[in-house]
C-alpha cells in the first residue's frame, strides 16, 4: 500500500474509527456512572475521542522508520480515547471497567506498573494503554463496525497527563535534537511525580477509609431508609459531621442493633415521610442512627452533638425522649 492508497482509505473508513471512538466513550461513561462515579468529579477531563490527523497518521505509517508490512493494520491509534483520574486508585476502577466488559476484546499493551517491574530505576512516561477491537462486528449509529477495528484507550493520573502533555510537545515535537540534561530533567519529574501520585493515594485512603467504610454503614442505614420509608434517602453535611464525631462507637453491630430499635417504633416511618420535603436531616439514613442515640446512648449523644439543641429537641419529641439526663 503506498502513501496515496492509504489516504484514501483512511478518508473512506474514519466514519467507522469515530463511531467505535464514540461507543468506546459511551459505554464506558455508563459503565462509571453505574459503579457510583460523578463524572464530573473523578474524570480531571472530559472523555472524548480523537481521530489521528491525516498528515500526522501517515507520517507514522511512513516516515517515522517504524518498517510497517502492513502500516494501515498495524497503526492500533488512529482513533484514541484517553480518561484522566486524580488517582493512582482510580486507574484500577477504569481498568476493571475496561477489562470486564463484554463489548469488546482488549489488549493491555501497557502498563507503568510492569514497567517499574522490569526496569525499576527507570523513570519515565507513564500510562496504561489498552487497545480495544470489538467482540464481533456491529452496527452503531447506522454504522457497521468491523470486529478488527482496533482504538487504543489511555487511563492516566491528572499528573501523569500533564508530564505527558509537556514530554510530548516539548520532546516528541522538538525541531531540534534533545540534549541529554533534557532528558533527565523530564525523567526527574517523572520520578517527583511517581512520589506524589503515591502521596496524594495514601492521604485520600486515610481520609476515606474506617469503620463507617468498613461496615458499610451509611449504605446498611440508606438501605434500611428505602425500605421502611419508601423514598429516596440522600447522604448531606449533616451526616459527614455527625459521623465525624461519633464514628468512634461505629463497630460490626452497629447497624444490626440501630435496626432492632427501629422496627419497636413503627410510627417513625409516618414521622420522616411527614418531614421529608420539609427538613433535609429527615431525608437521611443517618437519622435512624442518631433515634438509637436518643434511646441507647444519650450521654454521649449530648455530650458530641454538633449542632443546635432546638434540633435535637425535635428529633428527641418525635421518639417521645426527654433530653434532660437523670
Amino acid at each position: 500500500m503506498n502513501e496515496l492508497e492509504f489516504r484514501q482509505r483512511w478518508g473512506g473508513d474514519k466514519h467507522i474509527y469515530s463511531a467505535w471512538g464514540e461507543f468506546i466513550v459511551e459505554s464506558m461513561t455508563g459503565a462509571l456512572i453505574g459503579a457510583g462515579k460523578n463524572l464530573d468529579v473523578f474524570l480531571k477531563a472530559p472523555a472524548k475521542f480523537r481521530l489521528k490527523d491525516d498528515d500526522s497518521l501517515v507520517d507514522k505509517a511512513f516516515y517515522r522508520g517504524k518498517n510497517y508490512q502492513d502500516p494501515y493494520g498495524q497503526i492500533e491509534d488512529k482513533v484514541g480515547v484517553r480518561f484522566v483520574v486524580l488517582l493512582l486508585d482510580d486507574i484500577s476502577d477504569i481498568c476493571n471497567l475496561i477489562q470486564s466488559s463484554d463489548g469488546w476484546k482488549f489488549d493491555a499493551c501497557k502498563h507503568f506498573d510492569e514497567d517499574r517491574r522490569r526496569d525499576p530505576l527507570l523513570f519515565t512516561y507513564q500510562s496504561v494503554h489498552y487497545v480495544l477491537r470489538p467482540s464481533k462486528e456491529f452496527v452503531y449509529k447506522d454504522i457497521t463496525i468491523p470486529e478488527d477495528t482496533p482504538c487504543e484507550v489511555q487511563v492516566r493520573t491528572l499528573l501523569q497527563h500533564a508530564h505527558a502533555e509537556l514530554t510530548h510537545d516539548a520532546i516528541y515535537k522538538a525541531k531540534r535534537t534533545v540534549q541529554p540534561e533534557v532528558h533527565r530533567t523530564v525523567a526527574k519529574s517523572m520520578a517527583l511525580i511517581e512520589t506524589t501520585d503515591e502521596f496524594f493515594s495514601l492521604v485520600t485512603r486515610k481520609l476515606n477509609y474506617g469503620p463507617l467504610q468498613e461496615f458499610q454503614v451509611i449504605e446498611r442505614l440508606d438501605s434500611i431508609y428505602s425500605s421502611l420509608i419508601g423514598l429516596s434517602p440522600h447522604t448531606h453535611k449533616s451526616s459527614i459531621v455527625i459521623w465525624d464525631e461519633f464514628e468512634s462507637i461505629v463497630d460490626g453491630d452497629l447497624v444490626d442493633n440501630v435496626r432492632r430499635v427501629i422496627d419497636k417504633y413503627p410510627a417513625i416511618a409516618d414521622i420522616i415521610r411527614d418531614r421529608y420535603s420539609k427538613n433535609v436531616f429527615y431525608q437521611q439514613g443517618t437519622i435512624f442512627f442518631v433515634y438509637w442515640m436518643l434511646w441507647r446512648r444519650k450521654q454521649r449523644l449530648l455530650a458530641g452533638w454538633p449542632f443546635s439543641k432546638e434540633m435535637l429537641e425535635t428529633l428527641a419529641n418525635d421518639i417521645g425522649v426527654s433530653l434532660s439526663v437523670e
